[in-house]
């Protein structure tokens, strides 16, 4: 009897160890997760901003881009005003003086389709012609809307436009603004026709341009509406009803001015400022008013040719 009640006396002495042991052991695992889940938290890193160095593996900050975004990643149509200014450097000015414009720019979702509308008005739907730019395929695609006639231009290196920058160009990030309550970046812009800035969203669309483009005109381009609704394939494809024409002089596909007058310019149009002024019908001479970036056009003589052989 005597064992037993020692027996008994040792055990209940150890309990109490034994039971701060346990209670020690579920609280280191109980606090376990909650101190990994503290370390993963981000307001925890930033107020542990003074330990030494990130645990291993972890991947580095992404590095701003040097350049923006040069694509767009999504569709959209964009309604823009172009102000044209004398040229840069105190250059010869044109004989008469450019109007402000309304363009109106469609864009597919990889960049590699655009269109240009050139409105008739600031304000109004109706526009005089556009260009259908496939930087894919290097053609290029006139559209008259009074003739109702379009012709194709093919390995053409105009897929340039204001409206994109390129690899060819340097860039310096300026900041950040607005424009119609769209966030977008400033940029310098240098290229081999000069200087300017642009303001280009995240997604890649220039909201806001000044200077020099890439044709070397001067100016200030400026969104006035945006819209990220899907473009239908159709706009991107000769109107239905439409004539295509063809050059019958390979000059006319170059795109080249044989008058050695300035060169052609998307917002520019044609070398012929006067005849924009006056008529919508291409002369003669080929020239399309004010529906760049080319300024060849089959004109209504011999030297234009329907697509079935045809004289139109």
């Amino acid at each position: 009897m005597d064992k037993e009640q020692e027996r008994r006396r040792r055990m209940t002495h150890c309990q109490p160890a034994r039971t701060r042991r346990m209670l020690t052991l579920c609280s280191l695992l109980a606090t376990a997760p909650l101190a990994a889940g503290l370390l993963s938290q981000p307001g925890h890193a930033a107020e542990t901003a003074a330990a030494p160095a990130a645990p291993a593996g972890a991947p580095a900050p992404a590095p701003q881009m040097d350049h923006p975004r040069l694509m767009p990643g999504r569709d959209a149509t964009i309604d823009y005003v172009f102000q044209p200014r004398p040229p840069a450097g105190g250059g010869p000015a044109t004989a008469l003086p450019i109007k402000d414009r309304h363009v109106q720019v469609l864009f597919s979702g990889d960049g590699g389709l655009m269109r240009i509308n050139y409105m008739l008005s600031m304000d109004g739907p109706e526009s005089r012609g556009a260009v259908i730019i496939n930087r894919a395929a290097q053609e290029v695609m006139i559209i008259l809307n009074d003739r109702k006639i379009y012709t194709r231009l093919v390995q053409q290196e105009v897929a340039r436009s204001p409206f994109l920058l390129d690899m060819s160009m340097s860039f310096t990030r300026k900041g950040k603004s607005e424009v119609i309550g769209q966030p977008c970046t400033v940029w310098g812009v240098v290229s081999a026709q000069g200087n300017g800035s642009a303001c280009v969203t995240d997604d890649g669309f220039i909201l806001e341009q000044d200077g020099v483009d890439v044709d070397g005109l001067n100016g200030h381009l400026k969104a006035m509406k945006v819209s990220y609704d899907d473009v239908p394939a159709t706009s991107f494809q000769p109107p239905a009803g439409f004539q295509e024409v063809t050059p019958h002089s390979p000059g006319s596909q170059s795109g080249g001015n044989e008058d050695g007058s300035a060169p052609p310019s998307v917002m520019r149009g044609p070398t012929s400022v006067q005849q924009q002024e006056h008529s919508s019908v291409p002369s003669a001479t080929g020239v399309v008013p004010g529906v760049g970036p080319v300024t060849s056009m089959p004109s209504t003589d011999s030297n234009a040719h329907d697509a079935s052989g045809n004289t139109p």
